[in-house]
């Protein structure tokens, strides 16, 4: 019995010490499985941040910062200081001593960091020099003596201004969407410019407006008649590539919208990279958060009178995927793209097949434009008068109620 008591004993110790062996394997793995699982985890997310960046890399155009991003820069800045870049530390894109000095010029001209309102003048363009070397051989006369300046003639026409003064014929590319607005359909209201169908009006007459025009009457300018107007946000430095906020955005936005005219927003770019396009989109996205826009967010990307800048050697492929890039940004945001230029510009500046899916404002102060493609928004006149601007403003027309869309 007592034999037996101990056999007993002994087996159930075993027994217990097993038990406990199984446990502590059992934790011991546990832990294992979790520190494993931990580390897996952890590895996976900077591994998908990874990926994405790449991903972002291999798009047309890079996605935009986030608006909670974009929008807390804009937030930093209060009425008082959303003046100039040399205020803004993080707008800075280059060190001070690039920097140019320049000093006020008389007339309200532009500063050189800043958009030059007055027209360049054109360069007079050799009667080849645009054509094709199987045109060239063929001799085609492209003196303004066998064609005419102020209308489309056979597969040519003249991109410059007739203000201008030297003619410089084009060839038309046929696969572009053509001019369809007919010479008969315009008409004249006083100083503005309508499109009418069956001698209704059919078109919305707008300004455009910067700092030169200094403080509108807003209550003046809606009783005047103006739809809608573009407004500045601001400008690249042609010299320092720095950005710059118009003096006047946030004032004239707030007119706009206290007294019932509809607005979009235009950008004076001097990007010469796509990256460098992005960024100018974000930060109108960002400057429009606490407004209403209806009309086109604008890539206005135009050549400086006498001086060098950035963007003047760009070949054209390059400047229509910088503003591509601008217009994608844009569009990601749910709002409207548009590109701006003069006549010579769409023809010479972009490889303009790239850029005929957007929008574009066409600059243009003849009595009739010959641009023979298609665009949704006219500049006629920069010249205009009306009450509540002291001085000249630029007068619009659009062919596009941009609020219904």
């Amino acid at each position: 019995m007592s034999m037996l008591k101990g056999d007993y004993r002994e087996h159930k110790s075993r027994m217990s010490s097993r038990i406990k062996m199984v446990l502590g394997s059992v934790t011991a793995i546990a832990a294992i499985v979790m520190v494993v699982a931990v580390t897996i985890l952890a590895n996976q997310k900077p591994n998908r941040h990874v990926a994405a960046e790449k991903a972002a890399d291999t798009t047309a155009a890079e996605a935009p910062a986030a608006k909670t991003e974009i929008s807390s820069k804009w937030e930093t800045l209060d009425s008082s200081n959303k003046k100039t870049s040399d205020q803004l530390n993080f707008w800075h894109m280059y060190d001070e001593d690039e920097e140019k000095t320049t000093v006020v010029p008389e007339s309200k001209k532009e500063l050189k960091d800043d958009k030059v309102e007055e027209p360049l003048p054109e360069e007079t363009v050799s009667d080849n020099e645009s054509l094709s070397d199987n045109e060239a051989e063929e001799g085609i006369d492209l003196s303004a003596q066998s064609l005419s300046r102020n209308s489309i003639s056979g597969n040519f026409f003249d991109q410059n201004e007739l203000s201008v003064g030297e003619p410089s014929f084009v060839p038309i590319i046929s696969e572009l969407k053509k001019n369809t607005l007919l010479k008969e359909n315009f008409r004249m209201n006083g100083i503005f410019k309508e499109y009418t169908v069956n001698e209704a009006k059919t078109s919305y007459t707008g300004i455009d407006v910067s700092k030169y025009q200094g403080d509108i009457d807003w209550e003046k300018v809606s009783e005047s008649g103006i739809d809608y107007a573009m407004i500045r946000m601001g400008a690249r430095g042609y010299t320092s590539g720095k950005i710059i906020v118009d003096d006047h955005f946030d004032k004239n936005m707030a007119g706009c919208s206290e007294n019932g005219i509809k607005t979009g927003i235009y950008f004076f770019s001097q990007a010469v990279t796509p990256e460098e396009a992005i960024e100018e989109a974000n930060y109108c996205v960002a400057a429009i958060q606490n407004y209403k826009v209806e009309y086109p967010i604008v890539f206005d990307s135009e050549e400086v009178v006498n001086d060098s800048y950035r963007t003047q050697n760009i070949p054209p492929k390059q400047m229509s995927a910088v503003a591509q890039a601008f217009c994608n940004t844009i569009s990601m945001y749910g709002y409207t793209p548009m590109i701006a230029a003069t006549k010579k510009q769409f023809a010479s500046r972009f490889e303009i097949g790239d850029i005929e899916a957007y929008d574009w404002w066409l600059f243009d102060t003849d009595e009739t434009t010959v641009f023979p493609y298609r665009f949704n928004m006219w500049q006629y006149s920069k010249t205009g008068s009306i009450e509540g601007i002291v001085g000249a403003v630029d007068l619009d027309i659009s062919f596009i109620d941009y609020s219904a869309k």
